[in-house]
């Protein structure tokens, strides 16, 4: 489905830059429908943004199981951070940092180190700084291409600008934040928002500012909504997707879900895990050598299960330390009160703990929300692009046209007249006029752009509503997928193909042999009723769904059912 619309946005751009091409019209503006042509096989970009402290830098090296993004006690992140598929040239060098002078340079995770903090020096340092890359071979980054921002509401104000620079947050930023956030805006088709646990009214104003800033790219077609840290307490770890949906309600125009996730358990998990889960198996062997009881009350306290001494504990303080590691204390009291129950495997250990991180679920739903339609995403943000350039062209270019038109007509006529008033051989001032009328580009300009952007905004108008129909169609798959047992089997086989599933061409949307009038009108009118005799919302609203596709199928189909009824013309 997603292929056969990205072909068709392509073809439609390259014809319309060809277009105007041929009618001699702006070269800028036919670079600028080329450009975005280039865009629609180029992978998705995914930004991450979040208020400080919303645990970004944690969350980032999750998600991709490296400690990459920088972490400390306060957000220092001053820099914006591209995450991409590849293998870095020099593994010992695996940053490039791009300058703002338009220099690079591979760096070491010491380089990072300097960034970090609050101080003049460091914000001088990462003052220079465009962006850094970082290059993995990662099997996320296949499909997308992460975009690091730092968070908002950062305690000093050169940190709070460059935000800004992303996020379109202030109307009054230096000239080169404006550049910036032009350029990353264009880029970012898709968005994860770190959300606080309980969502106040800053996160609401955050959403909406930033949808108005991005354009109204930020909304729940693109946006997924990610609640972080939910290892800090243990009520909010056990309501986590009640929280969760809870948010997912209050936000609903802004995000098209939320996911709790513990993005210190996850990093926990990939230690423990590593070598053949040796770290986790020593973490059980250990822990379920303490009493019970003991361990309760130990966890109580980070300080008390560090130094306390018990005649019954075989396990020592010295061994607490080293289970204990660099992990936070709220993720460890998580893991050590699951790993010590003795009634579970050490698989059933890993897979509670997998759960309660949240990670897998949010990769399901990046790749059922964004990744499976990656390319709607960045074909519904090129035709938003399409529309600036077409807007541009209308009323900034178009009224030069006509004041050249303008201009060019009256150099025209003044030359005629001299030419007339001349009164020589008349052959000759006819061709003179003739070349005179060239020279001077009395061609219409005005009115061929114009006609020329009223043809491509029909064009690209149509498309653009033929994506709200795939994208329709698409949520409503996921739906059937989700509820299928509300369906009959038959009536599934059913939705699937006309939704898309086989293809957007008729006859791969209805059963083979069936692409006719005889066999739609019925099925139209069985949802129809369904629609209205259902009581289950879902199946109404898919049957209605399901009515609208057929409508949409039978307009096509009429017409050829009439001229096919017409038969060969009589000799």
């Amino acid at each position: 489905m997603e292929h056969a619309i990205a072909k068709q946005l392509v073809e439609t751009l390259s014809q319309s830059a060809e277009r105007l091409r041929v009618l001699r019209l702006p070269e800028d503006l036919i670079a600028s429908l080329e450009q975005l042509a280039a865009q629609v096989d180029q992978p998705c970009v995914l930004a991450v943004v979040g208020r400080m402290k919303a645990g970004k830098s944690t969350f980032l090296n999750a998600l991709l199981g490296e400690d990459l993004a920088c972490v400390g006690v306060t957000e220092t992140t001053a820099t914006i951070n591209y995450f991409r598929y590849g293998n870095p040239p020099d593994p010992s060098r695996p940053i490039r940092c791009c300058w703002r002078n338009g220099t690079q340079q591979n760096v070491d995770r010491a380089f990072l180190d300097r960034l970090q903090g609050n101080d003049l020096d460091t914000l001088r340092r990462a003052e220079g700084i465009d962006h850094l890359e970082y290059l993995l071979p990662h099997s996320f980054l296949r499909e997308v291409t992460l975009v690091d921002t730092p968070g908002t509401t950062a305690v000093v104000d050169e940190h709070q600008d460059r935000t800004a620079a992303f996020l379109q947050l202030r109307q009054q930023l230096r000239q080169r934040h404006e550049e910036a956030t032009q350029r990353l805006g264009s880029e970012a088709d898709a968005i994860i928002y770190l959300v606080g646990q309980v969502p106040r009214a800053t996160d609401q104003a955050f959403l909406e500012e930033f949808t108005r800033a991005t354009g109204g790219r930020s909304r729940a077609l693109n946006a997924l909504g990610v609640l972080a840290k939910i290892d800090l307490q243990p009520e909010i770890l056990e309501r986590r997707h009640e929280l969760a949906a809870k948010i997912a309600r209050q936000l609903k125009d802004q995000l098209n879900t939320v996911v709790p996730v513990s993005a210190g358990l996850r990093r926990a998990l990939d230690t423990l895990c590593a070598d053949d889960r040796k770290g986790l198996q020593t973490l059980l062997t250990t822990l379920r050598r303490i009493p019970p009881a003991r361990l309760q009350k130990w966890l109580a306290s980070e300080e008390l299960y560090l130094e306390a001494e018990s005649s019954d504990c075989p396990v020592t303080p010295a061994q607490r330390r080293q289970l204990l590691g660099t992990m936070p204390w709220s993720v460890f009291t998580t893991l050590a009160r699951i790993a010590a129950d003795a009634t579970l495997t050490e698989e059933a250990v890993f897979q509670h703990l997998e759960e309660l991180s949240g990670f897998e679920l949010l990769r399901q739903t990046l790749q059922r929300h964004f990744f499976q339609r990656g390319r709607f995403l960045r074909c519904f943000r090129i035709l938003h692009d399409v529309r600036k350039v077409l807007n541009k062209a209308r009323f900034e270019r178009l009224p030069e046209f006509r004041k050249q038109d303008r201009a060019d007509l009256a150099r025209r006529e003044r030359f005629v007249q001299f030419i007339r008033a001349a009164r020589g051989d008349p052959h000759v001032a006819r061709e003179l006029e003739e070349f005179v009328t060239v020279q001077c580009g009395v061609a219409h300009r005005a009115d061929r752009l114009e006609k020329a952007l009223e043809e491509l905004d029909h064009r690209f108008s149509q498309l653009y509503h033929q994506l709200e129909e795939h994208n329709a169609d698409f949520q409503a798959l996921v739906q059937l997928e989700d509820h299928a047992a509300l369906f009959t089997r038959d009536e599934r086989d059913e939705l699937q193909g006309l939704f898309g599933l086989h293809g957007l061409e008729i006859d791969k949307r209805l059963p083979p042999g069936k692409a006719h009038v005889d066999y739609a009108v019925p099925r139209q009118q069985y949802w129809r009723d369904m629609r209205y005799r259902s009581r289950e919302p879902v199946r109404r609203e898919l049957a209605a769904l399901a009515e609208a596709r057929y409508a949409s199928l039978l307009s096509a189909l009429l017409p050829q059912a009439v001229k096919g009824s017409e038969g060969p013309p009589s000799s």
